[in-house]
């Protein structure tokens, strides 16, 4: 070999290496790149994600409370999904696939170095989720037991509108009066819910009967809101032991007391041993609340002054709760063992019956078109007293009242803005929205704050996924 034809060949193995080197930088700096792209992605990513499943969890939970209250508009039985757990795996990887080529052209002549690198880049999201039917005995007692009286206690420690608790989880008030010979007692009932709607409406003694007493439970709750707005309405809490049968004991002496396992044995089912003086009790201590009047010299001036009341002057009901309230106005839960004959004629006192939780989703579903039928009807209702005006149930009731507990199904006119949720059931379409034809601008917010506080309520029978058996889990994978 010449000098001339080893100049060549090292010229030739220079290009070759330079060629590698500049590919192999090319597939690093891509390489790079793609790892980087991929470490800025999965936070980003899962910040997404999170967004995504919150509103769909929101979005379906509006919409089986509302699809529920759709059936029990139309008498049809309820369903109840809990969505448990959501699960969501994430995959991400960065490959670099090249090739290189390095071809001489001619003898002498030098060559052409070819190549390059291909980037790749995947993401992998499989999210899982956890269905649960909310059907076994603890969910149904749950949904078939009244509305513990503390969790009226609660929510009104919270700030809600005490109307609007009233009018969703009271079933009835029930007033006691001594007779006048002193000899028992009266209970006069004044029922939560209005009279269906019938033909006739206007001239039926038994449908306007029960329109007024209808009208006196909402005069009620516009009195005890407008005590709750004036700050003239006080709410305690109360404990009270309630054996289970009076008549049992431990012993006759105090001796004879429960045994240090008996005390932790009831203590675990929520029970527990009371001494009376004479013996040892079995029972469990039942939570109550009482109203009461706070400064109650200006009350009856600061009720009849404000707008939103107007109409409580006329009828029986502001002057009643006042007086009832003054020696309180309770809410208990109620317990075994008692009767009518248990009355003690002491002075007029009023209770409180709550609601199931069933009871007061199919109650506030089924009310619009009797409340509706109500307001519209020119009646008068009748007075409770020769010397209480007649009125019709429009004008009997306070404008703060004059509204269903909850509207469903809307007229566009009437509706004010997007809905909050939407569905379609049985050919008929059940929305959540705000009224467009508001009297009073307390009631702004009115129709999705009481749907907000059913959602709140049934989340107590749907909340718990350790009380619900494996079988009854349905899972749901995506990928």
């Amino acid at each position: 070999m010449n000098s001339s034809e080893s100049v060549i060949s090292f010229a030739v193995v220079c290009n070759s290496h330079a060629a590698r080197r500049l590919s192999a930088r090319l597939s690093l700096l891509l390489l790079g790149v793609s790892l980087f792209a991929l470490t800025g992605c999965g936070p980003k990513r899962m910040k997404s994600d999170f967004i995504g499943f919150e509103k769909a969890y929101a979005e379906t939970s509006n919409r089986e409370v509302l699809l529920n209250l759709a059936r029990l508009q139309n008498h049809d039985t309820t369903y109840f999904f809990k969505l448990g757990q959501i699960s969501s795996s994430y995959r991400m990887a960065a490959t670099l696939s090249g090739s290189g080529n390095y071809v001489i052209q001619g003898a002498g002549s030098g060559g052409n170095a070819t190549g390059g690198g291909t980037p790749g880049l995947t993401f992998e999201n499989d999210p899982s989720f956890t269905f649960i039917p909310v059907n076994d005995d603890v969910s149904a007692q749950l949904l078939l037991k009244p509305v513990p009286a503390e969790t009226l206690y609660n929510l009104y420690l919270q700030g809600w509108r005490a109307d609007q608790l009233f009018r969703l989880l009271v079933d009835r008030i029930e007033v006691t009066a001594p007779n006048a010979n002193g000899q028992g007692c009266t209970v006069k009932t004044f029922r939560n819910v209005p009279p269906a709607v019938r033909s006739g409406a206007g001239s039926d003694s038994e449908y306007l009967r029960d329109a007024s007493s209808y009208a006196v439970f909402l005069r009620v709750s516009a009195v005890v809101y407008g005590l709750q707005k004036h700050g003239h309405l006080l709410l305690k809490g109360t404990t009270a032991f309630v054996p289970y049968d009076a008549k049992s004991m431990v012993g006759a002496a105090e001796t004879a007391a429960p045994k240090a396992t008996d005390v932790a044995a009831a203590a675990l089912k929520g029970q527990s041993w009371e001494f009376d003086g004479k013996q040892w009790l079995l029972g469990q201590q039942v939570f109550g609340a009482k109203f009461y009047l706070n400064d109650p010299d200006n009350i009856r001036q600061d009720l009849l002054s404000d707008d939103r009341l107007q109409g409580l002057e006329n009828g029986e009901s502001l002057q009643d709760v006042l007086t009832t309230l003054a020696s309180g106005f309770s809410i208990e839960e109620a317990t075994s063992g008692g009767s009518a004959d248990d009355c003690v004629p002491t002075g007029i006192t009023s209770h409180l019956v709550m609601r199931s939780l069933i009871g007061l989703m199919a109650a506030v579903a089924q009310e619009q078109a009797p409340f509706d039928a109500l307001v519209a009807n020119p009646a008068l209702l009748p007075a409770a007293s020769p010397k209480d005006k007649q009125m019709t149930f429009g004008q009997a009731v306070p404008p703060i009242e004059r509204l269903p507990s909850l509207r469903l199904k809307w007229v566009s006119a009437d509706k004010n803005g997007p809905p909050l949720v939407e569905v379609n059931y049985r050919g008929g379409n059940y929305l959540i929205a705000d009224s467009n034809n508001l009297q009073i601008p307390d009631d702004q917010y009115w129709n999705r704050d009481m749907f907000r506080l059913i959602n709140q309520l049934t989340a107590q029978v749907t909340v718990d996924i350790s009380k619900f058996p494996l079988p009854g889990i349905l899972r749901l994978n995506t990928n």
